[in-house]
């Protein structure tokens, strides 16, 4: 009787043990709970934060560009300023603010900008350019080939600027062929780097990822062949393209496009 007592006794009293140790436990949830809440309100408020300055950064941007389109030129630079304050990656701004500095005659600080520029974003074309202008400007020759020469390479080979950039580098005794070369180099190699082939073509192909990849490459040269008006080599390209992958629209049409636009050549 008294072993069930006992029984009874510690079987009351086990509840209770449980309770102090979830009791005991509860705070450290609670806080930690707390911490992970505070955290992800700091995250919130931070990006929160950065939008907004990037919001207000642009329209700076804006109102300088008004200011220099009307001929107010430090009006503009203080709004430039502003804009790369409130948020030092805009790179544009940068560029912005070099156009500014080149014409107060201030070709130090207007390269400062245009590098600036370029590290925020090196895929943008315009600083390519102003550097080179100024170094051509200044004599040195050698700098502006570089920066005409990048300027070329990143864009669409008749784009405008693309086309101002090879005539000053004409002027600098660099020959179009290779221009060309150096172009089609470059652009090649980022397609290759780019790894981004999907798919498999459908039949008995021993390597369908091999064959959509090099698909792709003869699709990119024969594009930019046609960029330069060599329209007979664009379409050798294309239909390599075509036969490694048959079905691939984006070949069919740039096909047809090249054919029309070499029949209207000749």
């Amino acid at each position: 009787m008294l072993a069930k007592q006992g029984e009874v006794y510690y079987s009351n009293l086990n509840p209770i043990l449980r309770m102090k140790k979830v009791t005991s436990v509860l705070p450290t949830f609670l806080g930690a709970l707390i911490l992970l809440l505070n955290l992800a309100a700091g995250l919130a408020f931070a990006q929160s934060t950065e939008e907004t300055s990037r919001k207000m950064a642009l329209e700076y941007r804006d109102k300088g560009l008004q200011a220099q389109r009307s001929g107010d030129l430090d009006t503009a630079m203080v709004f430039l300023q502003k804009a790369v304050e409130l948020d030092p990656s805009l790179g544009v701004a940068y560029n912005d603010l070099g156009v500014l500095y080149e014409a107060k005659g201030w070709s130090d600080r207007a390269k400062l900008a245009y590098g600036k520029a370029i590290d925020l974003d090196p895929n943008m074309s315009s600083p390519y350019y102003n550097l080179g202008s100024i170094y051509a400007k200044e004599g040195e020759f050698e700098k502006a080939v570089m920066y005409f020469k990048q300027r070329v390479l990143i864009g669409d080979w008749n784009d405008e600027w693309t086309m101002k950039a090879r005539r000053e580098l004409q002027s600098l005794g660099v020959d179009d062929p290779e221009i060309r070369q150096d172009f089609m180099e470059e652009h090649l190699a980022r397609v290759e780097e780019m790894g981004d082939i999907k798919g498999s073509p459908k039949g008995n192909d021993l390597d369908p990822k091999t064959r959509k990849r090099q698909a792709r490459l003869h699709l990119f040269r024969g594009k930019q062949l046609a960029y330069m008006g060599q329209y007979l080599e664009a379409l050798r390209e294309l239909s390599y393209a075509e036969v490694l992958d048959p079905r691939n629209k984006e070949i069919e049409k740039v096909l047809e496009n090249v054919h029309r636009k070499a029949l209207m050549a000749n």
